[in-house]
């Protein structure tokens, strides 16, 4: 019975995992991955931008790199020569665009030492003395009595 369970599980297994990297799924997958560059801000393989001059020949060249190349990395590597760094929507992790991954978590650390250097540094402000506890203009002074006087309060 044992035997039997473990021979079920492991068909399940093979059937499941069966094509799980086909051309197919990656062909999918690293769609998600690229722009189409028509201007029209969707991506390569939801564009429904009627007459696209270049979503065709984008999607056509794609089907041949997933063929031709069996890494993912190359294939975006060959739509960052052919259409432009802009058509891959995942920066790459060298050179220049490496900046889009590092530059956040900098800013941020930045942002935070900063405003814990401001909280560190903020003194309670001594209270201010009452408008009536101030001295007054010795003029001023007479006009309020007079005042006082007048309204007799």
């Amino acid at each position: 019975m044992k035997r039997l369970a473990e021979i079920l599980l492991l068909c399940c297994a093979v059937a499941l995992l069966m094509g799980a990297d086909s051309e197919n799924v990656r062909f999918q997958r690293i769609g998600g991955k690229i722009m189409c560059t028509c201007s029209c801000a969707q991506m390569l393989l939801q564009c429904n931008h009627v007459g696209c001059p270049n979503s065709d020949q984008m999607i056509h060249q794609l089907r041949g790199a997933v063929h031709e190349y069996s890494n993912d990395q190359d294939v975006l590597n060959f739509f960052r020569k052919t259409w432009g760094v802009a058509a891959v929507v995942e920066p790459d992790t060298h050179g220049f665009e490496l900046l889009v991954w590092v530059l956040p978590p900098v800013a941020i650390a930045l942002g935070l030492v900063v405003l814990f250097v401001k909280i560190r540094q903020w003194r309670p402000r001594p209270a201010q003395p009452a408008p009536a506890d101030l001295p007054l203009d010795p003029h001023l002074e007479a006009l309020r009595s007079r005042a006082r006087q007048e309204t007799e309060l």
